[in-house]
């Protein structure tokens, strides 16, 4: 709603978090007969750090597992890795190898 677009805006022009504390933004919206109360500083503080939360856990849940199959005819083997990816607390990607095997054979086919 009202409050999500606001402290977007916020935090998308890099304004201070009491803009809705702002006496002219309170003039401006009573000139423009609009109902809505505009937030205070930590109330845009709590919505972006939902934003945030939910923003992570989608960022999280799309990298977590991925499973890699290398299936190469012109190979000898065929092997299977299971990798876990994640963003940490920093936005740095880390991924870690938490399987890798040798298939045997026809066991790729799903036999």
């Amino acid at each position: 709603g009202f409050l999500r677009i606001f402290a977007a805006w916020i935090l998308d022009d890099d304004l201070p978090w009491t803009t809705g504390e702002s006496n002219m933004l309170s003039n401006l919206f009573k000139y423009l007969k609009i109902s809505y109360a505009l937030p205070s500083d930590t109330a845009v503080c709590n919505e972006l750090v939902k934003i945030f939360a939910e923003l992570h856990a989608k960022v999280v849940e799309e990298l977590s597992v991925r499973v890699f199959i290398i299936l190469e005819m012109s190979m000898i083997y065929t092997f299977a890795c299971s990798i876990a990816s994640f963003i940490d607390d920093n936005w740095v990607l880390i991924e870690c190898i938490i399987d890798f095997r040798p298939l045997e054979s026809k066991e790729h086919e799903g036999i």
